[in-house]
């Protein structure tokens, strides 16, 4: 019997001392994940382009953010937030700005069960629909203005009230939105866009690489890019560090050309250099040797 009450001392002593150092071990870790899914959303930025999203002030007191954030893709970064509002709805608005807009979206054609309705014209071309989102009713007003594309979402009703309340908040975003973007890169953008430019110099426009020329043949640039990088400089530069011409361009996707540096065809013969500029940052610098 002693015995037994030994052990089972011991067994006791030895669950008390796992409980104790799984606490000491495992509770900070879970102190800090409840942390993390009980914080408040950040809301979106009020500056830049997250600024033309529907924001907080535009909706009814006690809406709180589910949810901020930025999706790099080739064309442009959709910038996007949605809300949680006081009686149930869920509110989704997303802009991506670009040299080129992509152009309403016709949510129809894209999404089963969606159907245009009538609504008014928000910005400068706008469609509204009614379809499920998230297994939900729901509006959606997809909208262009200026070089960006938007689009606002009301899920959980499909009626008219819900129709005008989207309506509202997509005018409250173009009306953020000038008529003329310069496209902001995030961060990503412009670590890709160091990464992947490329320049090319040829005797003819988007033709084949060539190094040396003879000084009445024509010398093009041409600045190739898998995506949208806002805008670069191509400079012809002499021996001595001269800037001869220079041309500035927005890079869109695929290849660009910067033109003729030669339409005079009066370079001298010697040694030059083409170089690429993306901002303050000197990319890529190709030799030509004009004979």
């Amino acid at each position: 019997m002693k015995r037994f009450l030994k052990c089972c001392s011991l067994v006791i002593v030895l669950g008390a001392l796992v409980l104790i150092i799984g606490y000491v071990l495992f509770a900070p870790r879970v102190s800090n994940l409840l942390t993390e899914l009980f914080a408040s959303p950040t809301p979106p930025p009020t500056s830049g382009l997250p600024g033309y999203l529907v924001q907080p002030g535009d909706l009814p007191e006690g809406t709180r953010v589910l949810q901020y954030q930025e999706v790099p893709h080739p064309e442009c970064t959709d910038y996007a937030v949605s809300y949680m509002t006081p009686d149930g709805l869920q509110v989704y608005s997303k802009i991506c700005c670009s040299a080129s807009p992509l152009g309403v979206a016709d949510l129809s054609l894209q999404w089963a069960d969606t159907v245009q309705v009538d609504a008014p014209t928000v910005g400068q071309e706008s469609m509204a629909f009614h379809g499920p989102v998230i297994g939900k009713p729901a509006v959606s007003v997809s909208f262009v203005q200026g070089q960006c594309s938007g689009m606002v979402q009301v899920i959980g009703k499909e009626d008219e009230a819900a129709t005008g309340f989207a309506v509202s908040l997509a005018r409250s975003m173009v009306e953020r939105v000038p008529l003329s973007v310069v496209p902001t890169l995030t961060g990503t953008q412009r670590a890709e866009c160091y990464k992947t430019m490329e320049l090319i110099v040829s005797n003819s426009d988007f033709g084949e690489p060539v190094s040396m020329f003879h000084g009445g043949e024509d010398i093009y640039a041409m600045v190739i890019d898998p995506i949208e990088c806002g805008q670069a400089t191509v400079r012809l530069v002499d021996s001595g560090g001269k800037t001869l011409l220079e041309k500035t361009y927005s890079v869109a996707g695929g290849m660009n050309g910067y033109g003729d540096y030669n339409a005079a065809q009066d370079l001298a013969a010697g040694e030059y250099k083409m170089e690429l500029w993306f901002g303050e940052m000197l990319l890529k610098t190709k030799v030509v040797t004009v004979e």
